[in-house]
């Protein structure tokens, strides 16, 4: 886990104010819609009672009609306001609702422009995994929550302590002596706000304190809960675990791990529960003597006949409000830099540079589909490993071949069809695209050249139509061409929406469940459709048997026709059409032929390979 580092006040104020201007530019205005809402809360909480004291004290008073009228009025402004302070409250409110959403949409958004290499990262996904399991107690939505919390308090402080600037100047009518005089006079109102003011400031430090464990304790309840969702919602959830559930007996292992995190999960729950009895405690012992001590002072000044019954009204309230609005703005402060530890692992997250270089030059594009792709002298090994995964490999793709993939597992081959993509760049050497570094060109334009399926490829819980183009709007007769040459024909004609049906149930209760090789299908089909001029399969029919894998391969091989395709597979038997096969070991291409020249090396690879694989079918069909 990422180590917490104290902040300086000015770090602190940097990473809001950032905040701040990441969500004004999301939605206008929204900080003055903040301040303003705040405002009239609190000019409507503070007016009120003052228009109540004011009528009190007339009406105890010199009961002036025209006075009592005025004051009277004034309800109808409060009125005006509280309209107003409801329009600035809906806008506040509408952003506080969609901040988590908005939140995950820029997540995503770095996460589709970051680098392929950070989503395989296991520090980048950490981190990423640790933003998302602190958002539901942090936030940009905690941030406006505060916002709103911390103009309350200054706009509170401001009103009140303006009105009760005015005790200094009121003074008793009568001649008092001793103690009453002393009461009467500005130092003793000085004296009254000091001790005020040192109690705020012991509140603040309290709350400080006690909101930084609060913090901490969220946290180690988060991590709890990352095991216990697992285990109690996704796993369990599944409908495939559910098989291995029961087959297995998993049920003992599920319970004593949940048993085990769950209790973890209670002692943090403890933690927190204690931490927030404590800060609550000593803030209301606190706002309980700062209350007390006002009421006396109030009710001194109205005994000595500094002010009358309305005075009281108005000063006890006011004074009550600056002590809450203190107390109010402890806690802002105390959240806001709280929520801070969340914000800047988040921009830490939005702000991860691109090692990658994005050229400028466009890709030609040829009717006749001549990219020539060679590899010079590269070597690549994964960030934070000191092994390599590709060395020394040099060869060309030639135009219109049809080239095979062999190899171990582990011997490189998925690695090297991610650096022919600029998933990753070489460690060191060099790829071209017709003689120039494709770091030269437009990155965008360099991936259009490729149509891949991966062997741990993912399809959408949408149509199969935008499952296969990629779009909410396609061509359907070259969706249905491209799946009737995948293999897919009987089962689309059996659909009753046809590619308009929803694969799997995660959004549509009548959505269609596949299998896996129905699953490879698609996928295949989806590389048909974009009809790229190379044409990349690494492992994609894994959960095909063989005679369905060489089928599939056959009609891809007519499909592709003048276009460069590279296919990777175990099963040595389905790349015979090839016109080359690429035999790769430890990182390396230690034979390159065709499927006849390779097998003539009886102390290759490739024929110890091939013979394993034809003597163990050989052993089934005997049996």
């Amino acid at each position: 886990m990422k180590t917490e580092k104290k902040r300086t006040i000015k770090q602190e104020y940097l990473i809001i104010k950032r905040a701040i201007k990441l969500v004004n530019e999301t939605t206008p205005h929204f900080t003055f819609h903040c301040a303003f809402f705040s405002f009239c809360c609190s000019l409507t909480r503070v007016g009120s009672n003052y228009i109540t004291a004011s009528i009190v004290d007339e009406l105890t008073g010199d009961r002036r009609i025209k006075f009592l009228v005025i004051m009277l009025s004034c309800y109808l402004i409060e009125i005006l306001l509280r309209i107003i302070r409801d329009y600035s409250w809906r806008r506040v409110r509408t952003f506080n609702i969609i901040a988590s959403k908005w939140e995950d949409m820029l997540l995503n958004n770095k996460s589709f422009e970051t680098d392929y290499k950070n989503t395989e990262d296991s520090t980048v996904r950490a981190n990423r995994q640790m933003i998302t399991d602190r958002a539901g107690q942090s936030g940009f939505n905690v941030l406006m929550e505060q916002l709103v919390c911390f103009f309350d308090g200054a706009w509170l402080l401001l009103l009140g302590a303006g009105i009760c600037f005015g005790m200094f100047f009121k003074h008793s009518p009568h001649e008092l002596f001793g103690a009453e005089k002393f009461i009467d006079s500005p130092l003793m109102t000085l004296v009254f706000f000091i001790v005020v003011a040192i109690l705020s400031v012991v509140d603040y430090k309290k709350i400080t304190k006690f909101s930084r464990r609060i913090v901490e304790s969220q946290k180690k309840r988060a991590l709890c809960q990352i095991p216990l969702h697992y285990y109690l919602n996704d796993y369990t959830d599944d409908s495939k675990a559910g098989k291995d559930i029961h087959i297995f007996n998993q049920k003992r292992l599920i319970r004593s791990s949940v048993d085990r995190f769950y209790g973890e999960w209670e002692k943090c729950s403890k933690e927190w529960f204690v931490n927030m009895r404590k800060n609550n405690n000593a803030h209301n012992i606190i706002y309980l003597i700062s209350n007390s001590i006002t009421y006396l002072y109030v009710a001194l000044k109205v005994y000595i006949g500094a002010f009358g019954l309305g005075g009281f009204l108005k000063y006890q309230f006011c004074i009550t409000r600056i002590t809450e609005s203190c107390t109010i703005l402890s806690r802002s402060i105390a959240e806001l830099r709280a929520n801070n530890d969340y914000l800047e692992l988040f921009f830490e997250y939005l702000d991860m540079p691109s090692e990658m270089h994005y050229g400028t030059i466009p890709t030609e594009k040829r009717s006749d589909n001549i990219y020539d792709i060679e590899f010079h002298n590269v070597s690549f090994r994964y960030p934070h490993s000191d092994v390599y995964a590709i060395k020394n490999l040099s060869f060309k793709f030639k135009v219109g071949e049809k080239v095979a993939v062999v190899g171990m597992n582990g011997s490189g081959k998925t690695t090297m069809i991610k650096l022919l993509c600029r998933l990753y760049d070489p460690t060191e050497g060099y790829i071209t695209l017709n003689g120039i570094d494709i770091t030269k060109y437009d990155y965008e334009d360099y991936l259009a050249l490729f149509s891949v399926v991966f062997q741990d490829f993912r399809l959408f819980s949408f149509s199969l139509g935008e499952n296969v183009s990629c779009s909410q709007e396609y061509d359907e007769d070259k969706v249905l061409s491209c799946l009737n040459i995948a293999g897919m024909k009987e089962r689309v004609s059996a659909l009753p929406d046809g590619l308009k049906s929803v694969i799997y149930k995660d959004f549509d209760e009548n959505g269609i469940e596949i299998s896996g090789g129905e699953a490879q299908k698609i996928a295949i089909a989806r590389a048909l459709y974009k009809d790229a001029p190379f044409v990349i399969l690494d492992e994609p029919t894994a959960s095909l048997d063989p005679l369905a894998e060489y089928e599939i391969y056959s009609r891809f091989n007519d499909m592709v026709k003048n276009k460069t395709a590279v296919y990777i597979s175990h099963r040595l038997s389905s790349c015979r059409f090839c016109d080359k096969i690429a035999v790769f070991h430890e990182g390396e291409i230690i034979q390159f032929g065709s499927h006849e020249d390779l097998l003539k090396d009886t102390n290759g690879k490739y024929y110890e390979l091939w013979n394993a694989q034809a003597q163990y079918y050989k052993d089934n069909a005997t049996a």
